[in-house]
């Protein structure tokens, strides 16, 4: 905040006073000039990055006794690291202290901070900081609370055996394993079911519709989950003859399907918006599709495209064409009828010699 602007904005609105009146103070001023100094004091020009973390591990061997000849695993070790001057940095232009003056100074300022600007969770976050984070944050400043946004991460990968039940993956399921949502009914009760990959979905984020279900205020929160490089959830074909990893960017419906699910049970005053790019080319390939698996597509004007950095990297069409990247916004249609799990990721890979313990 800039305090000559705001000393020039005090003085122009101050009247003359006679020499006997009471001190003029901050809560004298007119409550649409405080308002405009919490503006400049608190509000940011691009999102507040709450929280923000990447895995890291940590790999200890033991050389073989006999038998094979390279050294095998002894312990894995991962965790969440946290990037806390990522946290912090997003914070410096702003005066917060401004919050901590007194009770009325404090409640009118914090509804200006967490109403006008927009809240980051990104990195490869399970929902719990979130969960905490509006928690914390109480039920007042939640309901002044309209823009969130998160990294739409691909869900922790699991194993879907044969009789339904789950399992870790080895090397690849990071968080604690859950079980397949109740809200996600299966399509048969007859086994074997399908095996194979499927998404490890932390039921936490339930309580994030949960608490934004308890504002009074009807003001609309807006969820925007960023897609980034991912293809849309729903789908994911091989590019080319050269993408040997689709299984690695499959990303199923289960996890839009139950967010759908939750704001249709606890609030009807939040909106989730799915945002990404992708070839414009591909995206008018598939529109039909995502719209006749529940997406609602808008693509923006081609004004917006950009163009591909690494065009034959691509690998959607010949070399002929202009690669154009354009940015689209997905929303899920409102359910209607029971709920199922998507089946399997169909590009499934798991070591031949595990094929049989994992199904």
């Amino acid at each position: 905040m800039s305090v000559n602007n705001c000393t020039a904005l005090i003085q122009y609105v101050a009247p003359k006073r006679p020499r006997s009146s009471p001190p003029l103070t901050f809560l004298s001023l007119p409550r649409e000039i405080r308002d405009e100094i919490y503006n400049m004091a608190l509000i940011s020009a691009s999102p507040i990055i709450v929280w923000k973390a990447e895995w890291e591990w940590d790999i200890q061997y033991f050389p073989p006794l006999d038998g094979p000849r390279w050294p095998e695993v002894s312990t894995r070790i991962r965790w969440r690291l946290v990037d806390q001057e990522a946290i912090s940095t997003s914070l410096q232009s702003l005066d917060m202290n401004i919050i901590l003056c007194n009770k009325i100074v404090g409640r009118e300022a914090a509804k200006v901070f967490y109403r006008k600007n927009t809240f980051s969770f990104l990195g490869k976050h399970n929902w719990d900081p979130i969960v905490s984070w509006l928690e914390s944050i109480g039920a007042a400043n939640r309901n002044s609370l309209l823009s969130l946004e998160i990294n739409a991460c691909r869900p922790d990968p699991a194993w879907q055996r044969s009789s339904g039940e789950r399992r870790s993956l080895p090397t690849e399921t990071l968080e604690e394993l859950y079980p397949r949502h109740p809200y996600l009914h299966l399509r048969t009760d007859e086994k074997p079911f399908k095996y194979g990959r499927v998404e490890n979905l932390n039921p936490a984020m339930e309580m994030i519709f949960v608490l934004l279900g308890q504002k009074t205020s009807k003001k609309k929160v807006t969820i925007v989950m960023q897609l980034g490089c991912v293809m849309y959830p729903g789908g994911r074909i091989a590019r080319s003859y050269f993408d040997t990893n689709p299984e690695g960017s499959w990303f199923s419906m289960d996890l839009p399907n139950l967010m759908e699910k939750f704001r249709s049970l606890h609030t009807q005053h939040v909106e989730v918006l799915w945002k990404g790019n992708e070839c414009r080319r591909e995206l008018e390939d598939q529109q039909a599709i995502m719209e006749s698996i529940g997406w609602n597509v808008t693509v923006l004007p081609m004004e917006e495209d950009e163009l591909h950095p690494y065009p034959k990297e691509h690998g959607c069409h010949d070399a002929t064409d202009e690669w154009r990247i354009a940015k689209y916004i997905l929303r899920r249609e409102n359910l209607t009828g029971p709920l199922f799990a998507q089946e399997p990721c169909p590009y499934n890979y798991v070591v031949p010699r595990l094929l049989h313990e994992y199904n």
